[in-house]
């Protein structure tokens, strides 16, 4: 049946889950697309999710960093050709597990089996996650920590190759342009992906360019419902609280603004406080 989903439809300026209406059926898509003055995306859901080990939907949450330096801060030439920009992208070292309330099924297309729009874990390389559902054959002579540690790997690669390719088609086709006058600018937004079962794909679900982020310590507006989740959960444990943006978000700051510090003080595989390079992206004129 090529019309069967679930089916996703999407208000394209609101975030946090907000504006997302769900079907069965194509066909019943654009009757939930009835607001003249909104834009929609619609999309279909993947085929083969990997599931969490207790059968629920999850994604890969992705923060990036893309900044801009015009010519003059940069200095890159290509055969003859100056840069009129460059742009640089990072990636944070440090992902997120979003998961859904309740377990998955293709029939189900309550809101609780099919938006994962809280962040539950954080990824570190050297901390599994136990309720991550990652293939283990039996010839397989790895440690459970190896297994994780070279599924993330592969998992934070082929996101961030997404992303660098997405990022440079818009810088070739003109998409993103240096502002006159202005030597710097930047941009801090995230990325989500669904990978397939056996983690050998990985599907870009979206960009946001106004992602949720939570820094207790910056007296924020409480404008959604995720950041007044984190607010109560920073309440009950403080510093131990899972969700806490105030070291990305303090981090990205000092290499916009602060680029010859954090040069200094990057690690040995050229990242800074968990801001890895990705790629860096010139733009010639002839």
């Amino acid at each position: 049946d090529d019309e069967r989903g679930p089916w996703f439809v999407k208000e394209t300026n609101k975030n946090g889950g907000r504006a997302i209406q769900i079907c069965q059926r194509a066909s019943q898509c654009l009757a939930l697309a009835n607001d003249p003055k909104e834009t929609y995306v619609i999309q279909r859901h993947i085929p083969d999710p990997n599931l969490l080990t207790d059968g629920r939907k999850w994604h890969f949450k992705l923060y990036n960093l893309l900044i801009c330096e015009e010519e003059q801060d940069v200095g890159v030439v290509d055969g003859g050709n100056a840069a009129a920009a460059v742009w640089t992208l990072r990636s944070h070292k440090e992902a997120w597990l979003c998961a859904a309330d309740k377990p998955w099924s293709a029939d189900d297309i309550t809101p609780e089996a099919q938006m994962t729009i809280k962040r539950t874990k954080r990824f570190r390389e050297e901390v599994p996650l136990q309720e991550l559902n990652i293939p283990h054959h039996d010839s397989d002579d790895m440690s459970t920590e190896c297994l994780f540690a070279n599924t993330y790997c592969s998992m934070f690669r082929q996101c961030t190759d997404i992303v660098a390719t997405m990022v440079e088609r818009a810088v070739r086709l003109n998409k993103l342009q240096a502002r006159p006058g202005k030597k710097k600018q930047f941009e801090l937004f995230s990325s989500d992906f669904m990978f397939n079962s056996d983690f050998t794909k990985a599907n870009l679900i979206e960009c946001n360019f106004s992602p949720v982020i939570y820094d207790p310590y910056a007296n924020q507006e409480l404008t959604t419902p995720g950041l007044k989740r984190y607010q109560r959960l920073f309440d009950m444990y403080g510093d131990k609280a899972e969700v806490n943006d105030h070291e990305m978000i303090r981090d990205a700051v000092s290499i916009v603004f602060f680029p010859e510090e954090a040069e200094k003080m990057k690690d040995a595989d050229d990242s800074f406080g968990g801001w890895k390079v990705v790629k860096s992206i010139p733009r010639f004129v002839s």
